[in-house]
């Protein structure tokens, strides 16, 4: 058996040590850069970079980038992501869909504000023709509506999660950092990916982000840092 295991694992262990092999967080080669735009960037000059991240709502849920199809042409490896939120006071609280809420849950309500605020970003996706089986991102940030309750919170992202899941993604993460996603969850450790936000400003600064700041529980895939006119990305 140890023989048989050995010969098994021997041509394997070839392969990852091969000079030039590269290894992967998800759609993302480790090492290589990127950039992340969305609609403040639409007149902007985009660079040849490895992978592009392009945002599918306009800076708030229930929002549109109106260059979403010009944006997403400049990349072969493309994946999106879409702002979150939760607003109790908001007029596209559904109650009926798609759970059947009291009118005192906010747990339920909140689901539905984030089910419906993901089904929405990806019809909108898919009806500027874009392919959507791709690595989605769920942007979770304070400058956005939260309330204080963190359990509604987390209860919005989940439904924004499964709408996108239940649309056939199956690959979604958070973008986020420690402290705002401390803030707005409650230190919620769900295992997703995560793509972190730092101010660093160059790719060498944010690579050492990878390790250490993993604050969904889940691996870090992504670390953004300050590009001179985009916000680049560095595949951990």
């Amino acid at each position: 058996m140890k023989k048989v295991l050995l010969t098994l694992i021997a041509p394997l262990f070839g392969l990852l040590f091969m000079p030039g092999f590269a290894a992967a967080q998800g759609q993302y080669v480790s090492g290589t850069t990127g950039v992340d735009v969305s609609w403040p960037n639409c007149s902007a000059s985009i660079p040849s970079v490895s992978f592009g991240i392009v945002g599918v709502t306009g800076g708030t849920v229930y929002s549109n980038n109106s260059c979403i199809a010009i944006e997403a042409n400049h990349f072969k490896n493309l994946s999106f992501y879409a702002n979150t939120g939760w607003n109790n006071k908001s007029e596209y609280i559904n109650a009926n869909s798609p759970k059947v809420c009291a009118g005192d849950d906010n747990n339920c309500l909140a689901y539905n504000y984030g089910y419906n605020a993901g089904l929405r970003a990806v019809q909108y996706a898919l009806f500027q023709t874009l392919n959507i089986n791709s690595m989605w991102w769920l942007d979770v940030e304070t400058e956005n509506t939260w309330n204080p309750d963190t359990a509604q919170n987390r209860s919005s992202l989940q439904g924004e999660y499964d709408a996108l899941s239940a649309n056939g993604i199956i690959a979604i993460g958070a973008y986020s950092t420690t402290a705002q996603w401390n803030s707005i969850t409650g230190n919620w450790i769900n295992n997703w990916p995560s793509w972190g936000a730092t101010t660093w400003k160059t790719a060498k600064q944010a690579a050492k982000y990878c390790t250490g700041h993993e604050f969904t529980g889940g691996k870090s895939y992504l670390m953004q840092y300050q590009g001179r006119n985009l916000d680049q990305d560095y595949a951990c």
